[in-house]
């Protein structure tokens, strides 16, 4: 295996084009690349250069691993800067992922109450699709994660933290807002936005309307699409409760559902990694956020 600083050395030789440029570069003496050098050949098992004519031309292997080599090195430099910002930052700063029907008003309403108790602390907040959240969190320097969904992947601990009512934003107009609470026999016929099946918003609608059939289908990825759709007077639009609670409604009513299923919340955090401080908290409020939306029924 090779050492960091043959690395550095094969880097500067390549870049260089020369064992004296490369020694130049690094400040050390040239006879000292040069056996780096032939160290990592023989470590290898290749030829890095190759030397006929006395010059120093780099092999077709150098090259491909000039390439891998320089990705690394962008890869380490952004890690270094990152710590070096979070260390200027100090300890008070706090990085949450969330998925989009949570991003609008529930995780922000904990963030707030966060903020309340502790002055000072720096947030970043990402909206995070599916396939983002593993990576956020192995990968990135997400501290936390709050979705519908649970990740299932080695090292990602997904822990359930609430659940919340699915509910129908109706139109001003539509006959439905007269009701305030809607069965399924009552979207027959309906406009409706509807969601990829497989999705956790999709599972929900389907399992809800079961065998009625609604009236045109408007297909959305995102509850706030859908919410859009009904502000819009286009389509009925059954979403999360926490979706909603962006809704002023103005253009819709939000009116509850007669299903007893919920969509669940699940927090997710890396386990082998030093929780963060604020975590503890941040947790607390959310669990209370979300059973406070629970309990409220939905404004006529």
């Amino acid at each position: 295996m090779l050492t960091l600083r043959q690395i550095e050395v094969l880097r500067a030789v390549l870049q260089a084009g020369s064992l004296a440029g490369a020694a130049r570069g690094l400040g050390i003496a040239q006879p000292t690349v040069t056996r780096i050098v032939r160290r990592m050949e023989d470590v290898l098992g290749l030829a890095l250069f190759d030397r006929s004519g006395g010059r120093l031309h780099p092999t077709a292997e150098a090259r491909r691993m000039l390439g891998e080599i320089d990705r690394a090195y962008d890869a380490l430099r952004h890690a270094v800067d990152d710590a070096a910002r979070r260390a200027r930052l100090g300890a008070a700063r706090f990085e949450v992922g969330v998925s989009p029907s949570l991003g609008r008003a529930l995780v922000p309403q904990a963030l707030a109450g966060l903020l309340r108790a502790t002055p000072g602390l720096a947030l970043r907040l990402d909206v995070l699709s599916v396939s983002q959240v593993g990576p956020y969190l192995t990968e990135g320097t997400g501290e936390v994660a709050v979705t519908l969904f649970p990740v299932q992947q080695a090292g990602i601990h997904s822990q359930r933290i609430g659940q919340g009512r699915l509910v129908a934003l109706v139109p001003r107009g539509s006959p439905l807002a007269d009701r305030p609470r809607l069965a399924p026999a009552d979207f027959a016929g309906q406009p409706l936005a509807v969601f990829d099946p497989h999705s956790v918003h999709g599972r929900m609608i389907e399992g809800f309307l079961g065998d009625v059939t609604p009236g045109a289908r408007h297909l959305v990825r995102f509850a706030e699409s859908a919410a859009a759709l009904a502000e819009a007077g286009i389509a009925v639009a059954l979403i999360d409760a926490f979706s909603a609670m962006a809704i002023r409604g103005g253009q819709v009513a939000v009116r509850s559902t007669t299903t007893e299923a919920r969509f669940d919340v699940y927090l997710h955090r890396v386990l082998d990694r030093l929780q963060a401080r604020f975590l503890p908290d941040f947790e607390a409020l959310l669990a209370e956020g979300i059973l406070s939306v629970d309990r409220e029924q939905p404004l006529p």
